[in-house]
């Protein structure tokens, strides 16, 4: 046996191995009521999902929010059917609780955003943007769509700041500071 098919076995076996701790330990980040990020109906889920069956999965994500109603994770898979069937303000619904139950609520950003505007929700929108960059006070790329939404709004001095910011947080992006300068020689 050469050394290169005992080392994929020796992984093989090792995955083999740790796969159950794996998923036990993964489980424990969800058993407060029960949840198991594993199971077959959320595989089915995810797979209908990525086949972009999204009026199959709508079922499937409504059983398991009502059976779960407290997961992030299923919160965020409600979103994503929804975006899939453009149903804008339902998917705007679903992120705002995912905000609500996540510890990572800078995922939803700039999905959460973007489906308001979708939904012709445009105060909604700019302030998600806005939630955005709290979410995320050290993302360039936040404060670039934060500037983007207040320049759509035509609050140039706040869009200035925002990309003022985006350009402090990363001066080597020649996008950001073009895009500060465009508004700059804008407002004159």
């Amino acid at each position: 046996m050469t050394h290169a098919r005992r080392t994929l076995l020796l992984l093989f076996l090792l995955a083999v191995y740790l796969a159950p701790r794996v998923r036990s330990m993964a489980g424990d980040l969800f058993r407060g009521d029960g949840f198991d990020p594993f199971l077959p109906t959320v595989r089915a889920l995810e797979q209908r999902i990525a086949d972009g069956r999204f009026a199959d999965a709508l079922p499937l994500a409504i059983e398991l929010d009502r059976a779960y109603p407290r997961q992030a994770p299923i919160a965020l898979l409600l979103a994503r059917v929804h975006h899939g069937l453009n149903d804008a303000p339902q998917e705007a619904a679903a992120w705002e609780r995912y905000v609500a139950m996540s510890p990572a609520p800078a995922e939803a950003c700039p999905a959460l955003p973007e489906a308001y505007a979708r939904a012709r929700q445009p105060a909604e929108s700019l302030h998600a943007y806005e939630r955005c960059v709290q979410f995320a006070p050290d993302d360039p790329e936040v404060f670039v769509d934060l500037g983007e939404a207040y320049a759509l709004n035509r609050r140039e001095r706040d869009a200035c700041a925002a990309f003022e910011h985006a350009a402090a947080l990363d001066p080597e992006n020649p996008v950001t500071r073009r895009r500060l300068q465009t508004l700059r020689d804008g407002s004159r």
